[in-house]
């Protein structure tokens, strides 16, 4: 079957290896049919001398072989992952990684498939694509923020497709008017001013000492300290919304004032997958406005150089096998 590997720093390639075996019986195959690039995989594609992975964190398909133990998943079910899979040691992994090979493949092989796919609908799949990734992690901020401060000001810092769904979650809560809007690039930046009250650029005049709550999208467009210290309130809350985010920021030697608490969103669950799965079905949770590019497998250097420069008005960027 043919994988997208990494041949050096922003370089893909189309390699063939062998098609992937179930190895437990609580596992299934995927046939691939939608995978999305996510900011993980990003950070692979320009790495340098990085371990060689199997990109593809989010990605749907059919289900075309199961293991004896697997039983809420059927052959030929549509379905979509969880993006981080959790381990009996109480660790985990991601699609993706060295230790679990991804979707920007043919096929891909899915541990613990019960608990670790999702049914969807042919009609949402490009957008259910994105519910145990970037938009669960987006939706889980979102409802950090209103459990924190239900009647709160919000900024949202990044409005990257997470910090989007962080963005639409929070306007259909009724919060808009209390919701400001942070990115740099214009065409994002007009995106997000349709569901804030107001939409800046980082060194516009923003509203300083005013959010109760700043959600900070992927740091891996993160605009710096300087932008969230200005718009959070003292005693307020910072969350990021990648559960990794907090320690990369500590090591990086960013502090914060001791008066801000510090959290982050939690990697969905396949139970927040099937909420944001349902919510879409019903037209609840319209997740449209997070796609813009779908790309063949075989561009795949044009599919990752579009996601690695969101410039041009990038949001979510998918790859059909």
């Amino acid at each position: 079957m043919q994988v997208v590997s990494f041949s050096g720093y922003g370089r893909t390639e189309l390699i063939e290896i062998p098609r992937p075996i179930l190895r437990e019986p609580d596992d299934a195959i995927v046939l691939v049919t939608t995978a999305a690039i996510g900011p993980w995989d990003v950070e692979s594609f320009l790495s340098v001398g990085g371990e060689q992975v199997i990109p593809g964190g989010e990605f749907a398909g059919l289900v075309v072989e199961t293991g004896e133990d697997v039983s809420h998943i059927q052959l030929d079910d549509l379905v979509s992952n969880t993006v981080h899979h959790p381990l009996p040691n109480g660790h985990g992994e991601m699609f993706g990684s060295s230790t679990l090979p991804g979707g920007h493949a043919e096929y891909v092989r899915v541990p613990d498939a019960d608990i670790t796919l999702t049914k969807i609908a042919v009609s949402g799949e490009e957008r259910a694509v994105l519910a145990g990734g970037s938009a669960g992690l987006g939706v889980n901020a979102a409802e950090s923020a209103l459990s924190k401060s239900p009647n709160g000001k919000y900024a949202v810092v990044g409005c990257d497709p997470i910090g989007m769904t962080s963005l639409i979650t929070l306007k259909d809560a009724g919060a808009a008017n209390r919701l400001i809007a942070v990115e740099d690039h214009t065409a994002r930046r007009t995106l997000a001013s349709g569901f804030a009250s107001e939409a800046f650029a980082s060194d516009g005049q923003l509203p300083e000492n005013q959010a109760d709550i700043v959600i900070v999208g992927s740091i891996r467009e993160y605009p710096g300290f300087d932008t969230v210290a200005k718009l959070v309130k003292p005693g307020g809350s910072i969350i990021f919304s990648e559960p990794y985010a907090p320690t990369r920021i500590t090591e990086s030697g960013i502090t914060f004032t001791e008066d801000v608490m510090i959290s982050s969103a939690a990697w969905p669950t396949n139970l927040d997958a099937k909420k944001i799965v349902t919510a879409m079905q019903i037209r609840r949770l319209d997740l449209t406005p997070l796609v813009s590019h779908v790309i063949p497998l075989d561009e795949v250097q044009d599919a990752y150089e579009a996601a690695a420069n969101a410039s041009q008005g990038v949001q979510k960027v998918l790859l059909k096998p």
